[in-house]
């Protein structure tokens, strides 16, 4: 069963099978520039992303995602997060995080670990909102 992770890595793990996604901060020259997100994780959110930004998707390996952009799919998160707390099934969270079709067999546990996400979400925001103070963008990296 694929597990969500609540936190974002400043290294690459390890133990995942699949690459990690990483969000890099303008050209990563700071320390605290990149994160990185288990694949499964981020396919949770990954549309919520495309949902506010049309451009992304899983063609490129990488996208350059300037700082307006970001603040558009901020509120996206954000209304997702609310709606998240409210959800009562598996349907309702697919709607929500427009949830890709690779992952619909796996709806069932992405509700399950709804509270595991909701804090991902969370945490994934504070970080975006700290870097986006000075970032003129910020990059998601797919090493798939």
């Amino acid at each position: 069963m694929p597990t969500i992770n609540d936190k974002l890595n400043h290294t690459p793990p390890n133990t995942t099978k699949t690459p990690p996604v990483q969000l890099q901060v303008d050209k990563g020259k700071k320390q605290t520039s990149s994160v990185y997100i288990e694949q499964f994780t981020f396919d949770c959110i990954r549309g919520v992303i495309w949902n506010k930004h049309r451009e992304f998707g899983s063609q490129k390996r990488t996208y350059k995602i300037h700082a307006d952009d970001w603040r558009r799919i901020l509120q996206g998160f954000k209304s997702a997060m609310n709606d998240l707390a409210v959800a009562t099934n598996a349907d309702q969270l697919t709607d929500i995080l427009s949830i890709p079709k690779h992952l619909l067999t796996e709806k069932d546990t992405i509700f399950d670990q709804k509270l595991a996400l909701h804090q991902f979400i969370k945490t994934l925001v504070d970080w975006i909102e700290t870097h986006l103070k000075k970032a003129k963008y910020i990059l998601i990296i797919q090493n798939d």
